[in-house]
């Protein structure tokens, strides 16, 4: 572990704070005209996702964390607990717990990659891409006479996930979602 002093804190810098990871979203040097220079830091823990407001003094330091980011394929998912995800490179397989996925288990798609952040060689959090494409498995029919392209009907997702999509969608057209808004993108051209 790398001790760093708060005057070098940097936008991305992981580090451990009261036992747990930390990523610094922002952090602002300030030096009054009288007294201490100090760090106001934006920092969000990577296990819960909580943001905080932390000020430093100059003189304070904090320990690096021991992280690692990898992109690992999702492979399939046993008794909805466990999930599995192999390495590229040497096809090697980990499970992570249900715990670490939470609710984000619904974008899961087989074979998509997915960054998966390591603390001390444990698997603690998943980071989702921000677009990932799946299949329209119900959507209101279209009006006979509809030429409008930009009017939005409801869909339902092959994840079970209800958007809005354009009145040309059918059920069976995979489509590309911005999955940080769960909006429509685009369809998919079939090969």
């Amino acid at each position: 572990m790398i001790n760093y002093s708060s005057n070098n804190f940097k936008i991305g810098m992981k580090f451990i704070f009261l036992n747990e990871p930390y990523f610094i979203e922002s952090s602002d040097f300030i030096k009054p005209g009288k007294g201490q220079a100090f760090v106001r830091v934006k920092m969000r823990n990577i296990i819960n996702e909580k943001l905080i407001d932390k000020t430093f003094k100059s003189t304070d330091s904090l320990n690096t964390a021991d992280i690692i980011e990898n992109n690992l394929i999702y492979l399939y998912t046993e008794k909805n607990n466990f999930y599995y995800f192999m390495y590229k490179k040497n096809f090697e397989q980990i499970i992570i717990n249900k715990l670490i996925i939470k609710d984000k288990y619904k974008w899961l798609v087989s074979n998509q990659t997915y960054n998966i952040v390591f603390w001390n060689k444990v698997p603690i959090f998943i980071n989702l891409p921000n677009f990932i494409n799946l299949t329209i498995i119900n959507t209101n029919m279209n009006i006979k006479n509809e030429t409008i392209n930009n009017v939005n009907k409801q869909a339902i997702l092959s994840n079970g996930e209800i958007i809005k999509v354009p009145s040309f969608i059918k059920i069976g057209d995979k489509v590309k979602i911005d999955i940080r808004y769960k909006s429509y993108i685009s369809r998919i051209k079939k090969k």
